[in-house]
């Protein structure tokens, strides 16, 4: 923690002196001055230093960070880092106003020799402090003049502003000497949170945290939960978690391995945590993920390009007060102008957008599928511009009141159902059949659920289904609503996106239709003398078999929706052990298999496998396969199709 004692140190008057002794005696070359707004929406974000940096800014509060130490400015701040910092800059609220001048410093010949030794003592060059100065508008003046003259470019003028740069160095040397200045604070529960980010793998102890702030752990702990609504345990915890989430998925490791890599003492505490936080075992989210891993028709190596970290190196400033130092924030606020420019042009120029009614099984009654009614161009640009907040469990979220650009993760056919039409959709279906609603999303682009996908398509809502794992970097994109998947019934989750797209009414009438459909469904089964039949599904092989709960999007629908009954085996083993799967051996297979059986996906019962051979509902053919079209989505166009799939095929086998 070397960097953070160097950030809060006192400079003694010898410091000082031998400061301005090296600066006096070394060559220095000012490089670049530059002037850039900073924005809340895109902050400067690791930004890595190319050479030494006086960094001086101004305007609204923001958390100035160089390397692991976060400083909190108020109004105004002066900093200085040396090269290979790396700089960010987050404004709390109003864009912050920024200076930087870029020098670089070399030993002369003749002192070569004594300049190293008094370098070995203190390096004003790489030196890391931040301060508010005692008199910010001169500092103002000389920065503004110090750039004026850069920008203009003759050699008299450059001359000038390397004067200044001398003129800055000694106002601020003097202020250290005088003693009275106010260093800029680092923020304990900013600096824990970063620390925590890149430490999580290791032990980790939080009363060596607290004594870099020379506060207690208690202290420390409240300021964190203060600012992240969570306790420091807590946190790393979710860190852990989210890490051991992805090598479930993207490695082939074994759960110890997985464990032990994620910071974990063991496996077990691996599992116990897993068990709270992700409500299934890690074996289960790996099952889940297994199939779950291919987007139809993405190339997922193919990706718009695009520097989001740090450029490598400085580059002329091409237009005045920009610097293209910044590209990557100059580039985010261009997406975004671009996007409101669309949205207004869109609100100007269309007066209502035609929804998609060709799909056969869409519960939503005709009159409610359109998107927006027609309506004054004035009127629309206004309703655009609105917003509204609404409460998900990551929090408040401001969306817009008529959105015009949404991209939706999974749940693609509530949304169509809602009367909208996505202009992106990710994890439409799995295997090459197209979904139930594909005739209603023509017109949509296809795309992996990634930032880098998701940007290039502007979008003014995201709506995330099938993980979090994103949703930090796509909320910075767009507003973005996730929806906990699994979480909700299919009556809460409609009523849900229905507030979110404002389309209240048509939720409504949706669940209506949907809900007479599960009733005469129902009826249907009752009439032909199947209620107390019992049903198994799964994905089978004549080696082992994945036999579903009631977690599984088929059946959810099957033993909650149209409460048909599960084997007595499924019901205690898998339905009330709260599993999405239960892998069932060949032995045991028997006391798992109903009256009839669906087989789900691309899998099919091995009918010539002695072992099923025996099981009475392959005996009699009570076999009804649920393709990867029916059986991957738990959207409510999808659901309402299979329930027609299932009831339909289950009367002309009962006959």
């Amino acid at each position: 923690m070397h960097d953070e004692a160097e950030a809060s140190q006192v400079f003694t008057p010898e410091m000082i002196d031998t400061m301005a002794s090296i600066w006096t005696r070394s060559i220095i070359t000012l490089i670049d001055v530059r002037f850039q707004n900073v924005a809340s929406q895109y902050p400067l974000e690791q930004y890595k230093m190319p050479s030494s940096m006086l960094i001086y800014t101004y305007g609204g509060e923001a958390q100035i960070q160089l390397n692991e130490t976060i400083f909190g400015m108020e109004r105004f701040a002066l900093v200085h880092g040396g090269k290979g910092s790396l700089l960010s800059i987050s404004p709390n609220g109003e864009p912050v106003k920024t200076f930087m001048v870029f020098y670089k410093a070399e030993l002369p010949v003749f002192f070569k020799k004594s300049l190293k030794q008094l370098l070995e003592q203190v390096n004003p060059f790489v030196q890391q402090f931040g301060y508010t100065p005692s008199n910010p508008i001169l500092l103002l003046d000389w920065f503004q003049q110090m750039m004026n003259g850069w920008n203009r470019g003759k050699a008299m003028d450059k001359l000038q502003a390397k004067s200044f740069l001398y003129q800055l160095i000694h106002g601020v040397y003097r202020e250290f000497e005088r003693g009275e200045i106010r260093y800029l604070q680092p923020d304990p529960a900013c600096t824990a949170k970063l620390y925590l980010n890149k430490h999580y793998r290791e032990p980790v102890m939080f009363q060596e945290i607290a004594d870099m702030f020379g506060i207690s752990g208690g202290q420390l702990t409240r300021l964190f939960k203060k600012k992240e609504g969570m306790s420091l345990q807590e946190y790393l915890i979710q860190r852990r978690i989210e890490a051991a989430c992805h090598d479930l998925k993207h490695t082939e490791a074994t759960i110890k391995e997985i464990a032990t890599g994620s910071g974990f003492a063991d496996e077990k505490n691996l599992f116990r945590m897993f068990k709270k936080y992700c409500k299934m075992t890690p074996s289960d989210y790996r099952k889940i993920n297994a199939l779950s891993m291919q987007v139809d028709g993405i190339d997922n190596d193919s990706h718009f390009l695009y520097n989001e970290r740090e450029l490598a190196g400085l580059v002329k400033s091409y237009r005045e007060e920009e610097s293209s130092m910044f590209g990557q924030v100059r580039s985010k606020e261009m997406i975004l102008a671009a996007a409101m420019s669309m949205m207004l042009l869109l609100s100007a120029c269309t007066s209502g957008t035609p929804a998609n009614n060709g799909g056969t099984v869409n519960p939503v009654p005709a009159q409610t599928q359109q998107t927006t009614q027609p309506e004054t161009s004035e009127t629309k640009a206004s309703e655009v511009s609105q917003t509204r907040t609404i409460s998900t469990v990551k929090g408040d979220v401001e969306v817009p009141n008529n959105p015009q650009r949404v991209i939706v993760d999974y749940l693609i056919g509530d949304v169509v159902a809602l009367g909208v039409t996505p202009l992106g959709v990710a994890r439409v279906a799995r295997g090459e059949k197209e979904a139930v609603f594909a005739n209603q999303i023509t017109t949509s682009t296809k795309i992996a659920m990634e930032p880098e996908d998701v940007m290039t398509l502007e979008p003014d809502l995201i709506i995330l289904a099938w993980g979090d794992e994103n949703y930090e970097d796509l909320s910075k994109i767009a507003p973005t609503i996730y929806v906990p998947y699994g979480d909700m019934t299919t009556e809460e989750r409609i009523h849900f996106i229905g507030n979110v797209l404002n389309k209240q009414e048509e939720a409504k009438a949706v669940l209506n239709t949907y809900s007479e459909k599960i009733e005469e469904a129902k009826q249907a089964l009752q009439n032909a003398g199947l209620s107390d039949v019992t049903v198994t599904m799964g994905e089978y092989s004549d080696k082992s078999n994945y036999i579903a709960g009631a977690k599984h999007a088929v059946g959810e629908l099957v033993y909650n929706q149209l409460q048909m009954k599960a084997p007595s085996k499924v019901q205690t083993d898998i339905i009330d052990a709260d599993k999405y799967w239960g892998e069932i051996s060949m032995e045991v297979l028997a006391a798992y298999i109903g009256d009839y059986v669906l087989s789900l996906g691309d899998t099919e019962v091995p009918v010539d496998n002695p072992i099923w051979k025996s099981v009475p509902s392959v005996q009699h053919n009570r076999i009804i396969t649920v393709d990867n079209t029916l059986s991957w989505s738990t959207d409510i166009i999808t659901s309402s199709a299979l329930i027609d799939h299932i009831v339909n095929h289950l009367l002309a086998l009962a006959k």
